[in-house]
């Protein structure tokens, strides 16, 4: 844990895709995803995974995800729309240039209609033993309510 707080998560909205081709395209979102996590520094644990979601225009697309051992990338394209939202949160640190990087490759041009970069986890135990009985506290809570 750097800088006083667990990690950072990006998630953003990209409009105005140029070249729509690969957001519908399996075999391209499993590459994009490994390059992607590649190039910010992050170890895949699983994955890449890829689903479609049919339906109306406005709802249809890719969804692909990576499990990560720093925690975990996803991205959702819409090529009816033109727009892709993108998270990735990750205990290691991160360059948000090199994401856009990668997008820049994968589609070219497009404009950051939303974006939000957090902070997570500043209450984050700082030692392995209070993460723990964080957890179990936890547990012990939900098994409570279910009972």
């Amino acid at each position: 844990m750097e800088n006083g707080h667990y990690g950072d998560e990006l998630t953003l909205r990209l409009s105005g895709i140029a070249d729509i081709t690969a957001l519908d395209d399996d075999l391209v979102l499993t590459t994009f995803m490994r390059d992607l996590v590649t190039r910010i520094g992050m170890t895949v644990i699983a994955g890449p995974m890829v689903a479609t979601e049919a339906g109306p225009p406005e709802k249809a697309g890719k969804s692909a995800v990576v499990i990560l051992a720093e925690s975990h990338a996803a991205i959702h394209t819409y090529p009816h729309l033109r727009e892709i939202f993108v998270n990735v949160f990750s205990c290691k640190p991160f360059r948000e240039a090199d994401v856009l990087a990668e997008f820049r490759r994968l589609v070219g041009d497009f404009r950051i209609s939303e974006r939000l970069l957090r902070r997570r986890g500043e209450e984050w135990p700082r030692d392995l033993a209070a993460a723990e009985q964080l957890w179990s506290d936890h547990r012990a809570a939900l098994s409570s309510v279910h009972d």
